[in-house]
């Protein structure tokens, strides 16, 4: 990240900017200082966007999981109710044939359990799809963001320190 390199810069800065003997001070080019200190002020704001970018593809992501999770929802209600209706023409035919009416009905009922128990399994897994993707861009964003509150916090106290050092040198 850009904010790292010019913390490093200010840290190098200090590191070789030479000794006030017998005080525990620096003198540092103040020109340079400040240079980097508008650099790291224009770098603070682009950090900032892409933290916002990344939440809001994170957020695209979820949408994008919800849409997908309710289309196999809505292809699995399908399905099932093709099913339905294939197990109800093949119980009207057995009914319609009376040597095996009793076969049919159970038939029907095992082709409606299973049916079911597949539509409760697509929906159950098609929602943990989906809570798994949520789950992994909030963490993702979670990352970015700490990542972000921690360069900025370094930068702050980084730049904090320098102009303590400089006021000190007054």
């Amino acid at each position: 990240m850009e904010i790292d390199n010019i913390l490093e810069e200010i840290e190098n800065l200090v590191a070789s900017s030479n000794r006030v003997p017998f005080v525990d001070k620096v003198m540092i080019d103040d020109v340079e200082l400040f240079r980097l200190m508008d650099v790291l002020r224009s770098e603070l704001p682009r950090e900032i966007q892409d933290a916002y970018d990344i939440v809001k593809r994170r957020d695209d992501i979820i949408q994008a999981a919800q849409a997908e999770a309710d289309r196999l929802l809505e292809g699995a209600k399908r399905e099932a109710a093709q099913t339905v209706e294939q197990a109800k023409s093949y119980a009207q035919k057995a009914v319609e044939e009376s040597e095996i009416v009793q076969q049919a009905k159970a038939q029907e009922r095992q082709i409606m359990e299973q049916t079911m128990a597949q539509a409760q399994q697509l929906k159950a897994e098609t929602e943990q799809y989906a809570a798994d993707l949520k789950s992994s861009a909030e963490s993702y964003a979670d990352q970015v963001f700490n990542h972000v509150i921690e360069s900025v916090g370094d930068a702050l106290q980084a730049v904090q320190q320098a102009k303590s050092q400089l006021n000190d040198q007054r």
